[in-house]
């Protein structure tokens, strides 16, 4: 049965971002154009990150994540972690008379004793860290940024690890969208591969390797695409998806798109909102991007796991997710060990306070048992955004205590079966008198990968080349022509159609994970995955999948919006940056996709 083709065409989501130059934590701040000084009397809410030794704690998180340790799998209570690992009196008592000395109110320690919120004024900020604060923007978003290094005070200057909210990062969605989809002239969208495949254009590839674009894949076909039973329905499980703002009709359009989408109804009590008091009102975020993400987080997590219940946990703006993330690890309320985190930074930020205390945190979550899944990026390498200054990978992605998670073009047939799967790297052409020319610049959307240029490559990468953590993991779904299909309103309008992007691998993998963990009894957890997924695939075990370079094109009316409606073709996993898949661990797909094995041999 031909499904009817959509009426909108959907504006792709990867815009233009400013990347900035990554350092190591010695280096100089960088410099901010325009905007002037904050307002001395500008509130500022920062987060001291008080901590045991960082190396004793990641050797502790190591051994718990990595398999064939004394300790593996023996995750730790919040009460253990707290205790072994968190401030003692002495120290908090410390770090609050000088807050409260230096004009500051103290309003909260978290449950792991690590982060210490404090409030207070610019001037204050300032006087106490010796750094200027600049209004800024990054991205479109209206931000502060310390001008110059930030200085700890001496007197807690060995109690305090890092102090993070002088400069404020921009988290992006990473979710992706096909330009258009054909509506006319019997250009129809394929319910699957190759059902539609425009014979009037030129087949650059064989038989059975060039598509029009997908409609979206249902959910019965997104369970198939990754060996779902009817039983594996995550049931005992709790999924936490992190994102910023909350669409009150999130509910109602997952279950209109359901209705469509062969997907049973999610039930109220089944998704929980949870939002933390955190500082917001953040200018410039992109709204109707994040809740589309929201929409593509919330009816994929329950596609494939329709008996878990979700938790969204909720940032007021795109510049408090990593103070959400915080926010949910220290919460005994939830009792969840999946957490999604579909967004990310383009690029390691030049704020070593930054990284150190969102690292902080994971590596807590780590030693939990909690496993923090995170996208690797919708925009390839990063090198052909502007401002980029070459290669970068994505944070939180690149943290060695996230699973991160890549992306791949897959094409499913009228049987469910897999028959074209590649990494996600897509470059377009557009046809020019009667001949395929390559668009400039190629690159239409791709998943992130390559090595951080801030963290140390873990243990359980030790057979990957070079010397720095190199991401991702693992990989799904991604690529928005051969997408999910998604329903999401905004401005009042249902609008429903493919989606892709990281975002989509990302929950697909860790709903995957907790479906494992019920298939299990619900009583294991599996924690930090990636040391596990390298374990198991060096023992020979089909835990994962191995995607491999494959020639294939998909037909699309247009490649990016505003795009004049023509015939275009992508190129699948073209490479024209620095990342293709290959045999074996590639910087698109990692190790692979969840394999036959996955939902019984990642647990135990």
């Amino acid at each position: 049965m031909r499904r009817t083709p959509f009426t909108a065409a959907v504006a792709l989501a990867a815009s233009a971002v400013v990347v900035f130059a990554i350092a190591q934590p010695a280096a100089a701040a960088p410099s901010f154009p325009g905007g002037g000084n904050v307002p001395d009397s500008a509130p500022v809410t920062l987060t001291l990150t008080l901590a045991a030794d960082p190396s004793t704690v990641s050797a502790a998180a190591t051994a718990v994540a990595t398999p064939g340790t004394a300790t593996f799998g023996k995750h730790l209570s919040r009460s253990q972690v707290r205790d072994r690992y968190g401030a003692d009196a002495g120290q908090v008592g410390r770090v609050t008379r000088w807050a409260k000395k230096a004009g500051f109110t103290v309003t909260g320690l978290d449950d792991t004793r690590s982060r210490l919120t404090i409030t207070g004024t610019a001037r204050q900020a300032r006087a106490a860290f010796g750094s200027q604060l600049r209004d800024t923007t990054r991205d479109g978003v209206r931000v502060r940024a310390a001008a110059s290094p930030v200085r700890v005070p001496s007197k807690v200057r060995a109690d305090v690890r890092a102090v993070s909210g002088l400069s404020q990062q921009v988290a992006k969605p990473l979710i992706a969208r096909p330009a258009a989809v054909p509506t006319a002239d019997g250009q129809y969208c394929s319910a699957y591969w190759a059902q539609y495949n425009k014979g009037s254009v030129p087949q650059k590839y064989p038989a059975g390797k060039q598509s029009n674009v997908l409609c979206g894949y249902t959910g019965p076909q997104l369970r198939a695409m990754y060996g779902l039973a009817a039983n594996d329905r995550g049931q005992g499980q709790t999924i936490v998806i992190v994102g910023a703002f909350h669409n009150p009709t999130v509910l109602a359009d997952a279950n209109a798109t359901f209705a469509k989408n062969g997907v049973p109804a999610l039930a109220a009590d089944r998704l929980v909102v949870k939002q933390y008091n955190l500082p917001g009102g953040a200018s410039g975020c992109d709204r109707d991007s994040w809740y589309a993400e929201q929409a593509l987080d919330v009816q994929t997590v329950h596609t494939l796991a329709p008996d878990a219940k979700i938790v969204y946990a909720v940032a007021p703006d795109c510049t408090q997710l990593e103070e959400t993330v915080a926010a949910v690890i220290a919460d005994p309320s939830i009792d969840s060990t999946v957490i999604s985190a579909s967004w990310g930074l383009v690029g390691e930020p030049n704020d070593s306070a930054y990284l150190t205390a969102t690292n902080t945190i994971l590596a807590r979550a780590a030693l939990l048992g909690i496993g923090f899944y995170a996208g690797s990026g919708d925009w390839g390498d990063n090198s052909s955004l502007d401002g980029a200054n070459g290669p970068s990978a994505m944070f939180p992605a690149s943290s060695p205590w996230a699973t991160a998670v890549g992306g791949t073009s897959t094409g499913l047939n009228g049987s469910n079966q897999v028959v074209v799967q590649t990494g996600w790297e897509s470059a377009g052409n557009v046809l020019t008198a009667g001949a395929w020319k390559r668009l400039n610049p190629p690159l239409v959307g791709g998943a992130g990968g390559g090595p951080s240029h801030f963290f140390d490559k873990p243990t359980w990468q030790a057979s990957l080349p070079g010397t720095k953590r190199i991401l991702p993991d693992v990989s799904a779904l991604a690529d928005p022509y051969t997408g999910f299909y998604v329903g999401y309103t905004v401005g009042g309008q249902y609008r429903a159609g493919p989606i892709g992007g990281t975002s989509l691998a990302t929950p697909i993998v860790a709903s995957l994970t907790a479906v494992a963990q019920a298939r299990s009894g619900g009583t294991a957890v599996v924690g930090l995955a990636a040391p596990i997924l390298y374990s198991k695939t060096a023992a020979g075990k089909a835990i994962v999948t191995d995607v491999k370079h494959v020639d294939a094109g998909i037909w699309t009316p247009a490649t990016v919006a505003g795009q004049p409606s023509g015939d275009y073709l992508l190129d699948l996993d073209a490479g024209v940056q620095s990342l293709k898949t290959g045999p074996g661990y590639d910087p698109v797909t990692g190790l692979g996709v969840p394999g036959p094995a996955y939902l019984t041999e990642l647990v135990g």
